[in-house]
């Protein structure tokens, strides 16, 4: 009989308390790799859609998407007299720097709309970003005065060409008293090559939803409900053929994610609109390098 000291039996247990070792380290690893299980409790998020367009006005005849968008927002089954807002290229040559276009963007306003800005140049849907900052600062200078011209009002909100900025163009935004207001959902409904149709405009407005879920259930808002912003091309006329049912698939799929929605899912009036949008503006240049 072998002795339990023979170095045979020693390495069979030094081998033994080897391997525990390292499988309790991986063990542990792993542990501590899982996020920390939601709480079945907790309430779930309250949100309420801000519902924001892109590239118009659209200026097309005899059907009009940016029109069309209107008439469905004022008259629909989901909640009639929807408010938003509406980011306009001010000198596109088949839009807003048009005589017809600007009629279009007073008309937006007249129905309880928000106007502010996205492209500023004559050339088409420039990057700010690539724009001289002079030229940038006086064709915004020349939004501004053409919004208020056409609607009496002061635009607060600016949406970048591309969602790009840096720290120059947000100092200029700053100095002429704009606002950086981002999409959290989009509905991929830019032209592409004349492609305009979305196929997978549910599963997509889904995904998104759920992210947005999960996103607020790991940093709760402060502000209940949660205004959520999504954006639309109102220039894109299946967009405007669709936007009633574009309603009902947020509304639907929110709460089939989990999301839970006051009686009126979408903001109703301007006040309303500009006070949810200024909630969710990056903050000014000037307050985040005080941070």
């Amino acid at each position: 009989m072998m002795n339990r000291s023979t170095p045979l039996v020693l390495f069979r247990r030094g081998t033994f308390g080897v391997l525990c070792s390292a499988f309790l380290c991986l063990l542990l690893s792993s542990c501590r790799s899982i996020p920390p299980a939601p709480n079945p409790y907790a309430k779930p998020p309250c949100i309420r859609f801000l519902l924001t367009f892109d590239d118009g006005p659209s200026t097309r005849k005899p059907y009009n998407p940016t029109l069309a968008i209107i008439g469905q927002l004022a008259t629909n089954d989901v909640q009639p007299d929807i408010k938003a807002i509406f980011f306009v290229q001010t000198e596109n040559a088949r839009g807003g720097g048009t005589p017809e276009g600007r009629e279009i963007m007073r008309q937006i306003s007249s129905q309880g709309h928000i106007l502010g800005i996205h492209s500023v140049s004559s050339r088409g849907h420039v990057d700010h970003t690539k724009t001289p900052p002079d030229e940038l600062s006086c064709s915004l200078q020349q939004a501004k005065n053409l919004i208020r011209r056409l609607t009496g009002l002061d635009p607060l909100f600016v949406r970048p060409p591309y969602g790009v900025s840096n720290l120059r163009t947000r100092a200029l935004y700053t100095d002429l008293r704009l606002n950086i207001l981002m999409a959290d959902i989009t509905a991929h409904d830019g032209i592409i090559y004349g492609f305009k149709a979305s196929l997978r405009r549910r599963s997509s407005l889904r995904t998104a939803l759920e992210k947005m879920r999960k996103e607020l259930i790991n940093h709760p808002a402060h502000i209940t409900p949660f205004p959520v912003v999504v954006s639309f091309h109102d220039v894109n006329p299946y967009t405007a053929k669709h936007m009633t049912e574009y309603l009902h698939i947020l509304t639907e799929e929110a709460r089939r994610v989990g999301l839970t929605l006051p009686d009126k899912p979408f903001f109703e009036t301007p006040q309303e609109v500009t006070a949810a949008g200024m909630s969710r503006r990056i903050p000014p240049l000037v307050e985040t390098l005080k941070k």
